[in-house]
């Protein structure tokens, strides 16, 4: 403490370093009173500076971001890092990356969550940010740079489940055989997404040894991201590896596989490589296919499943579009659906949740439960009928 004039005294009390700029940072206050009072205050100053009560950073939100990132560097899946990097330089920094940590409250938070929405952006990709700011606030509170964390009071908007569109076996079917006039690397991409519901950046980074033909059992030990235009490998979502036991039409469309994939080699003159992707648009499998490219192609392959009874409709309606189809003639799938159709398929034919947890690569049975729901009802129905039948009233 300093007096200053008679009765005046200037108190400050050290807060620590920034963790920024690495100055040091203290609390500063005036006094009127004796110098024995005045220790007394000092003493309640340094009292509200180890309760935290003060400001402990100058740092931006944009700079923590920075940091976050960079500690992240180690942790994240590659492509993980980079659509994070891409949502913060895209939309969070321009709104959000100049206002001081310490001044980051639930209601600027909120203010950018409404001013997101009115740009027309999604509930869906207003979460995402949200859970970008979230765990870089968590992380703030870890480092001591705040007491706690703005975005557990911020209310991002709600999003609504979408209605899951599965095909039918039929689809399934009708999918593959016209995949297989023009791509036979999607037909394969689409039956065994189907058959062993594994997620497509495993079934790109399938090789020719996770496959066991004789036994019939396939191993999902990786799987494949592409960020920034290039190819990264590492464990699968769940960080295990899992066997899938393949049926005999899996088996006979993996020996197809091999057919073709021996055949195309022969005929480039490319001798496949030692270890060969299952999927690959290179006649000697060195290279994967790209999960993108599945993604995009099987799009445009439900588009044309569309096409002519879309053609006929706009010959009443030249105007009409997709979304005018009947939903008996709407092809509204993603690639990903084929891994729902796995696990409702299993589901509605009574295999336990676990296995089919296990077999899909879930964390947690609960997990299945909840994201699958909708697909019991037939079983409860069932379940229902044994009751009745054991009580015999």
């Amino acid at each position: 403490m300093r007096e200053r004039s008679p009765g005046h005294w200037e108190l400050r009390a050290f807060t620590g370093s920034d963790p920024v700029t690495g100055r040091p940072r203290q609390a500063t206050r005036t006094f009127h009173g004796t110098e024995k009072e005045a220790g007394k205050a000092l003493s309640q100053l340094v009292s509200e500076v180890e309760n935290g009560k003060f400001d402990r950073t100058s740092a931006t939100v944009g700079q923590l971001l920075d940091k976050w990132l960079e500690a992240a560097e180690s942790s994240q899946r590659p492509r993980t890092l980079y659509e994070n990097k891409r949502k913060i330089e895209g939309r969070i920094r321009p709104v959000l990356g100049s206002v001081r940590l310490d001044k980051l409250g639930a209601e600027t938070l909120d203010a950018a969550y409404r001013g997101w929405l009115a740009e027309g952006l999604s509930p869906t990709t207003i979460r995402m940010y949200h859970a970008i700011l979230s765990a870089a606030c968590r992380q703030a509170v870890k480092w001591g740079w705040i007491d706690s964390a703005p975005t557990t009071r911020a209310t991002p908007p709600k999003v609504e489940r979408k209605e899951m569109f599965v095909p039918t076996p039929d689809q399934l079917s009708a999918l593959v055989t016209a995949a297989e006039r023009d791509d036979p690397v999607l037909a394969t991409a689409v039956a065994l997404a189907a058959l062993t519901g594994a997620r497509r950046g495993e079934l790109v980074a399938l090789r020719w040894s996770d496959v066991d033909l004789d036994v019939g059992r396939v191993r999902i030990a990786r799987s494949l991201t592409v960020a920034g235009g290039e190819h990264h490998t590492g464990p699968t979502k769940t960080h295990a590896s899992r066997e899938i036991a393949l049926d005999p039409l899996g088996v006979e469309v993996l020996r197809r596989r091999w057919a073709y994939a021996s055949d195309l080699s022969s005929r480039a003159g490319s001798p496949l490589v030692d270890d060969p992707y299952v999927l690959s648009y290179n006649a000697n499998g060195a290279v994967p296919a790209n999960p993108d490219t599945f993604t995009h192609r099987f799009g445009r392959l439900c588009e044309r499943m569309e096409a002519p009874v879309l053609a006929k409709l706009q010959k009443v309606r030249p105007k009409a579009d997709r979304k005018n189809l009947a939903p008996a003639d709407r092809w509204p799938f993603r690639f990903h659906d084929l891994r729902h159709f796995s696990v409702t398929t299993l589901i509605a034919a009574g295999v336990d949740i676990r296995t089919v947890a296990e077999r899909h690569g879930h964390a947690r049975a609960t997990m299945t439960l909840d994201r699958y729901a909708h697909a019991l009802p037939e079983r409860d129905r069932e379940a229902a009928g044994v009751l009745g039948a054991a009580l015999n009233l």
